[in-house]
């Protein structure tokens, strides 16, 4: 009989093809967008067949997969009977992701393979933010005091309970959706409708806001063992919203300052019970000490973990949590080289996109590895509101540090993207700068 892998397609359609089954072993990688492809890449070089979710058919990753599965991350069930199903056919010998919050669908995936993962109620608490506040809370870890709220009248009363000013989030997104700071009561009722458009479940949680620098750290779990193995300075702008501009790795700031954030995210990984895999946190260094924003049972997004950090050390993490989420150590994680690398997005003026002009030769200057663009001319550019809707990002490196900024600058100022506002027929370039950070 001749066995056949399946894609599957939302609503149970089917849509079959024949790649040749062979001994492999392989893993599932829940998400196959841009974060995604560095760790299908390393699949590939460590000789996995890889089997890839996700619900956008037109995703990057598919065309690298060996079996594509259109699936929701967030259909925690179907992608159950996907993987079941799979596992028929193909040896699956790990489940994982990095770089998207679903590790409820991962952790699920996995228990149903029995394959090594953390437990289901660890995946929960990692990824709904009114349960991480409640177990840092129980556990007495340092992050900000908060409530959570159903309604704009209990909005209100925790604001006026927490002060203000203070930070609005829906409890169970990602990438700032719907995060917002406020100063006053009056600006409550507004923002709780953004935040409950992006929230899944319609909680919202309403907490202290935290002032000061914030780091973004990246660890690996195995056999009792949390190792801190990337830390990067984070730029956050856009007020009221909170926006990532970028990020630095490594961070510029001292030894004694990184080790109390990095003991404090590991309070985090243990008080959440993340035994296994990864965790990814953003820790704020308040005039309190260092708090704890999120923590997320996954490596970074935002392209850290799979871009920046490789051409700052020389090491894969892709490789590592493979081999973790394989049931194996992580390999090597001593750096090959210290240099100093960088994300920055790409923003320019709201309006419709004219003309793009100067990528090609950004793309051409010696430490810039990579521009990736999300919008075309004739397409319409709206202010972020999120880490979501940016033009592009750029990637780049360099020896020092001082020679990073200034790469970065050079790279920005090259690129001009014309915007013509919709309203007034008016046509603004713009040249956009590097942060100092």
């Amino acid at each position: 009989m001749k066995i056949r892998s399946t894609l599957l397609c939302r609503g149970g359609n089917r849509r079959e093809r024949s790649p040749g089954l062979d001994d492999r072993r392989g893993v599932i990688i829940v998400g196959a967008g841009i974060m995604q492809i560095p760790l299908i890449e390393a699949a590939r070089r460590m000789g996995l067949r890889t089997v890839v979710t996700d619900y956008n058919r037109n995703a990057p990753g598919f065309s690298m997969a060996d079996v594509a599965l259109e699936v929701s991350t967030r259909n925690i069930d179907f992608s159950v009977l996907s993987a079941r199903r799979i596992a028929e056919h193909i040896p699956i010998h790990g489940v994982l992701t990095v770089g998207t919050d679903a590790s409820r669908t991962v952790s699920a995936m996995a228990a149903a393979l029995e394959l090594p993962g953390i437990r289901y109620d660890v995946a929960e608490r990692a990824t709904n933010k009114v349960k991480m506040r409640e177990c840092f809370r129980e556990h007495g870890i340092p992050s900000p005091d908060f409530d959570y709220v159903w309604t704009r009248r209990e909005a209100a009363d925790a604001g006026k309970r927490l002060g203000f000013p203070c930070v609005i989030k829906p409890a169970d997104n990602m990438g700032a959706r719907g995060v917002k700071m406020l100063t006053a009561r009056s600006q409550v009722d507004d923002a709780f409708t953004e935040a409950r458009r992006a929230s899944v479940s319609g909680m919202i949680i309403i907490e202290q806001f935290m002032d000061g620098p914030e780091l973004s750290i990246d660890a690996l779990v195995w056999d009792g063992n949390i190792e801190i193995v990337s830390v990067a300075d984070r730029i956050i702008s856009g007020a009221p919203y909170f926006i990532e501009l970028g990020h630095t790795l490594p961070t510029a700031l001292d030894e004694e300052t990184v080790a109390g954030a990095a003991e404090v995210m590991k309070q985090g990984i243990r008080a959440l019970g993340i035994d296994i895999g990864a965790a990814k946190g953003d820790i704020k260094l308040t005039p309190e000490g260092p708090k704890i924003g999120e923590l997320a049972a996954r490596l970074s997004g935002g392209y850290h973990s799979g871009f920046t950090h490789p051409l700052a050390t020389g090491v894969d993490l892709m490789s590592a949590i493979l081999r973790i989420s394989m049931g194996e150590g992580p390999g090597e994680l001593t750096p090959r080289w210290n240099r100093v690398s960088a994300e920055r997005g790409i923003i320019p003026r709201p309006g419709v996109i004219t003309a793009i002009e100067g990528l090609e030769k950004a793309r051409s200057l010696p430490g810039v590895e990579n521009i990736f663009t999300m919008y075309k001319v004739g397409d319409t550019f709206r202010s972020p509101t999120s880490n979501m809707g940016k033009f592009g990002n750029l990637i780049v490196v360099a020896d020092t540090r001082d020679e990073l900024l200034k790469l970065c600058a050079r790279a920005l100022t090259t690129i001009r993207i014309h915007t013509g506002q919709p309203d007034a027929g008016k046509r603004d370039s713009v040249a956009l700068s590097a942060k100092s950070a």
